[in-house]
């Protein structure tokens, strides 16, 4: 897990070694046990370089991709092509991890931010094809692998990755994203033609003719529908990330952009249906084989790993599995797990992590928050997101990371990705339901409104409008949402002209529908909301130098759940059903028979209503003076309704906070 930056300056002949130092020094907390350099000059002479972050060791190892000198000695150079990378070693820990790394002769070489947990059964196979390596890392095998197979070594691969590899021979770049986006990859293409990409947002801020622009329309779908991550264009105009399952390949010597100035990727990773025909019993079978084999793959790492464990199914079983993986191989390592637990009483979720803590032999490690955290914290979290975020949920997932970081754990493995394609949040409920509806089957429908499986059980009246609402056309939806009473609270608060945004739906820029269980997934999974939440993900555990692993993303599990009937993976009684079966001999019954997860929710109403009121009117009066007029002084007004408990407490306010803090913090202009 790592940082990467990059610039292609072929034809733009301006930026000089200093500018990738830049790029790469913002990112010292995704990468603080080294740092590396690689330029090519206007001749194709290859610099290697280091810095004062380069440990003396890297220095004296003598490999062939290892620095012998400091960037901060050679930062005049010109360049056609710079790399820069900051290591958070995992994986092979000596310096022959280093990286960029080279291939071949010096022929090809790679910066790269994640894991191949298929890395050895893939070296083994490269090793009969005639390939050699001189490191155990995971990276050498990327570089072998795209040398035998090209842009195909993608399918090969099982895990999260963003990578650039660049041949300085043809003089090609690729750039490639895992299938799900677990790992960030931005791009910026400078005034003066530079391509750039990065790991963070916040790097391309530190180039000489950078300008902070707001992207309007995403900022509308963020204020308005609490929206972020699910196009490839980000809050700020003209940075763009490449999106999950996709990848770049071009000549440096020739980057294309669209009239819109994105380049053209391609998609490697495409999801099909073609149905499962098996039992309810051999899938269940077949889950729990795909979840354990994704949970012990996620455990290789050269340095501890540790669990999040939030109290419900997915952490749980997670935690439990690792457990049963420690005592049948033997292993005295005692697991470490680490746990947000509410101080709010109908928040926390302690009595259920107790029921995992007590099965298993555990270090537990807790952690709460007071509201005083959230002043002193929200700065520096909007730096770390790049981008604002939804809730003080975030806060939560940075203390968590902290504990693990203050405990000697380097990798934290968490559940996250689960929700997506196991449950819907409750839209594979609502479609079985208007599949009843179609079929006229009224009483069936009306029995299992009535018994409901979730936390809630709504009237008859609002179940049927709910599924009606599911089966209407888009403008229905629009005219709909267009005209609850929330969404007229947030235009009378929002300047839809000084953002220059189109009052239309984020959704209306989905290509997913909702036809299939299997469309809803993957709507969740590459759109929204799992986008946002990865790139939360990412920020936080990387905040703390923490690498995040989430085993429920292994595409292998992921491909074979959703060619799952629907009624095998929700039912009337059964939320996550084919988990429920499937890892039923894992998990403790009292996590099996949970009827009321709670989610990850802080004591934030409580803060804004009672204990912090006043402080967050003035976050609120700052982010107001900082926003250009996007948030209209009549925030306060409503802000102060809230507080009073006559308009219902949404998160509306946090994004209104958010926002212009976040506008204040980048220097975002309009």
């Amino acid at each position: 897990m790592c940082g990467i930056s990059g610039i292609v300056n072929a034809t733009a002949k301006k930026y000089s070694a200093a500018a990738i130092k830049k790029m790469t020094d913002p990112i010292k907390h995704r990468g603080p046990n080294d740092v590396g350099y690689l330029l090519f000059d206007n001749a194709n002479q290859v610099h290697i370089l280091g810095d004062d972050d380069t440990p003396q060791s890297v220095y004296d190892s003598g490999i062939s991709y290892t620095p012998k000198t400091s960037i901060i000695n050679n930062n005049e150079i010109d360049f056609t092509v710079a790399l820069g990378h900051r290591r958070l070693s995992i994986i092979d820990l000596s310096t022959h991890g280093h990286l960029p790394m080279s291939y071949s002769n010096e022929r090809y070489w790679i910066t790269f931010n994640g894991e191949i947990y298929n890395y050895k059964e893939l070296k083994e196979e490269l090793i009969i094809l005639g390939h050699s390596f001189i490191s155990k890392t995971d990276t050498e095998v990327i570089l072998a692998a795209y040398i035998q197979w090209g842009t195909n070594c993608l399918q090969k691969f099982n895990g999260m990755w963003a990578f650039s590899i660049y041949d300085c021979t043809t003089k090609e770049i690729f750039l490639a994203r895992d299938r799900f986006g677990i790992k960030p990859l931005y791009y910026w293409v400078s005034p003066q033609n530079a391509f750039c990409f990065a790991s963070e947002i916040k790097q391309f801020t530190f180039l000489p003719d950078w300008q902070s622009v707001l992207n309007g329309q995403r900022g509308y779908d963020y204020l308005m529908y609490n929206m972020t991550d699910f196009t490839d264009e980000t809050m700020f105009k003209g940075v763009y990330h490449i999106s999950p399952g996709h990848y770049f390949k071009t000549s440096v010597n020739k980057i294309e952009l669209n009239k819109k100035g994105k380049i053209s990727t391609t998609q490697w990773y495409k999801p099909t249906f073609v149905g499962y025909t098996g039992s309810f019993e051999q899938a269940a079978a077949s889950f729990e084989t795909h979840f354990k084999n994704a949970v012990k793959e996620h455990l290789i790492a050269d340095v501890p790993v540790g669990s999040a464990l939030s109290g419900g199914l997915d952490s749980s079983a997670i935690v439990c599995e690792i457990n049963n993986l420690l005592k049948a191989e033997g292993k005295q390592a005692t697991q470490k797990t680490f746990s947000y637990c509410s101080s709010d009483s109908r928040y926390n979720e302690k009595k259920w992590i107790d029921e995992v803590t007590k099965v298993t032999n555990v270090e537990a490690h807790f952690v709460t928050l007071s509201g005083n955290e959230v002043f002193e914290k929200t700065e520096e979290l909007i730096w770390f997101n790049d981008e604002p975020t939804q809730s003080q949920s975030v806060l939560a997932s940075y203390q968590v990371y902290q504990s693990a970081k203050n405990n000697n754990v380097k990798a934290l493995i968490n559940g996250q990705g689960a929700d997506e394609y196991l449950s819907g949040y409750g839209a594979f409920n609502i479609f079985r339901r208007v599949q009843l509806l179609k079929k006229l089957q009224f009483k069936k429908l009306n029995t299992e409104i009535k018994h409901g499986n979730g936390n809630t059980k709504p009237s008859l009246l609002s179940a049927y409008f709910e599924l009606f609402y599911f089966l209407a056309p888009n403008f229905i939806k629009r005219f709909c949402s267009n005209n609850t009473q929330n969404h007229k609270q947030l235009l009378a608060v929002i300047s839809v002209p000084n953002l220059k945004a189109k009052k239309k739906h984020p959704y209306d820029s989905i290509p997913y529908k909702s036809k299939s269980i299997f469309d809803i997934a993957f709507k969740q999974l590459l759109y929204d909301p799992l986008q946002k939440y990865l790139r939360f993900e990412d920020r936080m555990s990387m905040a703390n130098s923490i690498e995040a692993r989430v085993p429920f993303l292994d595409h292998r599990l992921v491909d074979f759940a959703t060619q799952l009937p629907a009624d095998y993976l929700d039912s009337k009684e059964e939320l996550k059903k084919i988990m429920l079966h499937g890892l039923k001999n894992i998990l403790p019954a009292a996590i099996l028979n949970r009827k009321d997860k709670i989610g990850f929710i802080t004591s934030e109403e409580n803060w804004v209503r009672k204990e912090f009121s006043k402080e967050f009117r003035s976050m609120l009066q700052e982010s107001i003076n900082a926003s250009s007029g996007i948030i209209k002084p009549e925030a306060l007004a409503y802000f102060d309704k809230v507080v009073a408990g006559t308009i219902p407490f949404t998160y509306n306010y946090w994004r209104f906070i958010q926002f212009g803090l976040w506008m204040k913090k980048f220097k975002v202009s309009l």
